[in-house]
């Protein structure tokens, strides 16, 4: 089911490695490895923000083939679900009664699901633990949003560091010049673990259907 997206995640993960292992080679012939200590977390962001978005854009495709009753969903699935009509509730002014009724109206019909596949249900930014959180409550989903407590302030601190770097607010050799090779190690280590979960969590999703009530 998400396969594909584990083989693209895999493929920029191994680009990170690549420049880890280069940067363990600069270290260890004392030559300057910040450089590349910093460009690191560029392609490592880019797997997680990857993993995320693919897999949760994979699975409102799934819901959708399934074609489910509203009625038999999870309601906070409904944030999805009445997109459209959750964004018409904020201009609807003298209208606000009937858009209300009309919303609320809905939520127990035998209608099949349809969700937009583009939508994204978090805030806008980069991928940290509170827009997983929020992608986690919104699916409904009962696993824990992360696999380790530890993998949490290193989202943060990923996303962190690839905007240093990508909005030029630190020499990529500044942000690497903090951190061993050793650490670095460990870093890839966690988030590649974690990509790997994010996937899991979402096939055992689909396949045990979570999402009905």
């Amino acid at each position: 089911m998400f396969s594909d997206i584990d083989s693209e995640t895999t493929r920029r993960l191994l680009e990170s490695k690549v420049i880890l292992d280069y940067a363990k080679v600069q270290e260890s012939s004392r030559q300057n490895a910040s450089l590349y200590k910093g460009l690191f977390f560029v392609p490592l962001y880019g797997a997680l923000e990857y993993t995320a978005t693919s897999v949760v854009q994979r699975c409102i495709s799934k819901l959708n083939e399934k074609r489910c009753d509203i009625s038999s969903l999870k309601p906070t699935l409904y944030s999805l679900i009445f997109d459209k009509e959750c964004n018409s509730l904020i201009d609807s002014r003298d209208k606000k009664w009937t858009k209300r009724y009309d919303l609320f109206s809905k939520m127990n019909t035998t209608h099949p699901c349809h969700i937009e596949e583009h939508l994204f249900p978090t805030s806008t930014g980069n991928i940290k633990y509170q827009q997983m959180e929020s992608i986690w409550k919104t699916f409904g989903i009962s696993a824990d949003v992360i696999n380790t407590d530890r993998v949490r302030g290193r989202l943060d601190t990923l996303a962190e560091n690839r905007n240093k770097i990508a909005h030029g607010r630190e020499l990529p050799s500044s942000v690497g010049s903090a951190y061993t090779t050793s650490e670095l190690e460990d870093f890839y280590n966690l988030i590649s673990s974690y990509c790997s979960y994010i996937l899991s969590v979402f096939e055992a999703y689909l396949d045990t259907e979570e999402f009905k009530k």
